[in-house]
């Protein structure tokens, strides 16, 4: 066959595929006006990796690359959301107490393009009862150590039908000082940073403290936003904070801290650089180019962490003792008792650090 018979069925196959997409747009707009109808929030974690790992099955069947296929049906499932992404049909007046920080920014910016107003109140501002009252939803983003006090100045001004709510990383005092609210309260903790592009595929924990109408509003708001909610009570919250905060940031932060101390400069590392190895400096290094002042909340703030910060030091000990000693039938046994912990998870890990990996690697 010649080349230009090829090109042409080439042509052909393209012009299918295009139509095949079009057809997969309209029923993406059938499956939106679905969720409209049914209250259920445009993004669905559960069911994108169903549909990742059908299609990774079918092309292994196909010989189809499994690279080809995460990059094909990502962006496939990214187009998806954002035309399930529905525009807000209500307008709400929010007042970010903290507006210009950098988290108090990025919510600006979302709720401003979804046609919401936004007023932003500052610590050197003066406390206006008319600018707070003129608020659906007051929003506290302000520094942890400052988030209780700033919520119990307010809480006796804000309408008693508008919406009270915070961002604090902690919850337990936060929401306590929530209850004195005239109006519903909310508790809310965003488990993303403010270099997100979006709220898509994030997840956001809702401490339900006093709610009702506008609560409601705005937790279907974040979903259509494409944030993935999960309720919690304060006690919970905190104490799962104490593990991945507390615990995951210690650990990076004597990471961090032991490498600068090696002396070996981190440059000349990074030409024996492993992938695993890159991917945890990374890591390393995105912790130590933020705001020390955050952390330092982080790790001291949360009253559980104190007991996972000892549990750290501990079994590092006790794993240096054992490589020290030669122990190789202890190493295992406890490798072994750490793997059973991870078991459900192995299959997940694999896959998603191995995209990860190829992510890093590919950069030059």
């Amino acid at each position: 066959m010649t080349l230009e018979a090829l090109r042409a069925q080439l042509d052909e196959v393209d012009r299918a595929i295009l139509e095949k997409l079009a057809e997969r747009l309209q029923l993406v707009d059938e499956v939106k006006r679905a969720k409209h109808a049914s209250g259920k929030p445009a993004f669905d974690r559960a069911r994108e990796r169903e549909v990742m790992e059908a299609a990774e099955a079918r092309a292994a069947d196909l010989d189809v690359p499994a690279p080809l296929v995460r990059t094909v049906f990502s962006a496939l499932l990214e187009a998806s959301h954002t035309r399930q992404e529905a525009s807000s049909l209500e307008t709400r007046r929010l007042l970010l107490v903290g507006g210009r920080g950098r988290m108090g920014r990025l919510l600006a910016d979302q709720f401003t393009r979804r046609g919401h107003a936004i007023d932003v109140l500052e610590k050197d501002d003066a406390v206006e009862r008319s600018r707070i009252e003129a608020a659906d939803i007051v929003v506290i983003a302000v520094p942890m150590t400052d988030a209780a006090r700033v919520t119990a100045e307010l809480a006796p001004l804000v309408r008693e039908d508008a919406l009270l709510c915070d961002i604090n990383s902690l919850k337990r005092e936060v929401c306590s000082e929530l209850r004195a609210c005239r109006g519903e309260a909310l508790g809310t903790h965003p488990m993303f940073g403010p270099t997100v592009g979006s709220l898509r595929r994030q997840k956001i924990v809702v401490c339900r403290v006093k709610p009702g109408p506008m609560s409601q509003w705005l937790e279907a708001e974040l979903g259509r936003m494409g944030a993935e909610l999960v309720e919690s009570d304060p006690d919970t919250h905190d104490r799962m904070m104490a593990v991945v905060q507390v615990l995951t940031h210690f650990g990076i932060l004597v990471m961090g801290q032991a490498l600068a101390k090696s002396g070996v400069p981190l440059a000349e590392t990074l030409r024996y650089m492993s992938p695993i190895y890159r991917l945890e400096v990374s890591i390393v290094g995105r912790l130590f180019s933020q705001a020390p002042e955050l952390y330092r909340e982080i790790l001291m703030t949360n009253p559980a962490g104190a007991a996972y910060r000892e549990l750290f030091v501990s079994e590092a000990r006790e794993l240096a003792a054992m490589i020290a000693r030669g122990d190789g039938d202890a190493f295992v046994a406890r490798f072994r008792e750490a793997s059973a912990f991870f078991a459900e998870f192995s299959r997940e890990a694999m896959t998603l650090s191995d995209q990860i990996i190829d992510t890093v690697m590919s950069r030059p």
